[in-house]
């Protein structure tokens, strides 16, 4: 089953640079999140992580995968995104190099020459997408 992204909700997708990803931890079950830097294509939401990072191990012990942005310009908006993690991977780092052309506008990179990057695409079965206190905060 595929969730929709909602229309309203596109905006934030287009213009929020990070997100908090939760996964399940593989040692113990509890959830654990971490922003991450993120791409939305039009289509997929994805994001690069290293195959030493627990998120990484988590993610081959369980796919399971929430992902929460928050509009970059009003704190009441904000769309969860749960679903499951499909992992591909990411020679070179390209995709993780693009990121941050995206997030810093350069070329730019900290991963050591031998890094094992994966490329980490969400597929949604549930979107949550609301406004906060039915917009009284929201700036117009």
């Amino acid at each position: 089953m595929s969730a929709t992204i909602p229309d309203s909700h596109v905006d934030i997708l287009q213009n929020a640079f990070s997100a908090m990803v939760t996964t399940i931890r593989h040692k113990d079950g509890l959830p654990s999140t971490n922003p991450v830097s993120f791409v939305w294509d039009g289509e997929r939401v994805r994001f690069s992580t290293l195959k030493q990072r627990v998120k990484y191990k988590n993610l081959i012990h369980n796919p399971a995968l929430t992902m929460c942005m928050m509009d970059p310009r009003d704190m009441t908006r904000y769309i969860e995104i749960r679903g499951h993690g499909e992992i591909e991977d990411d020679p070179g780092g390209e995709w993780n190099k693009a990121i941050y052309r995206k997030v810093m506008g350069e070329e730019f990179t900290l991963d050591e020459p031998d890094a094992e990057r994966v490329i980490v695409t969400l597929i949604p079965e549930q979107v949550s997408a609301p406004l906060l206190y039915g917009g009284k905060l929201a700036r117009t």
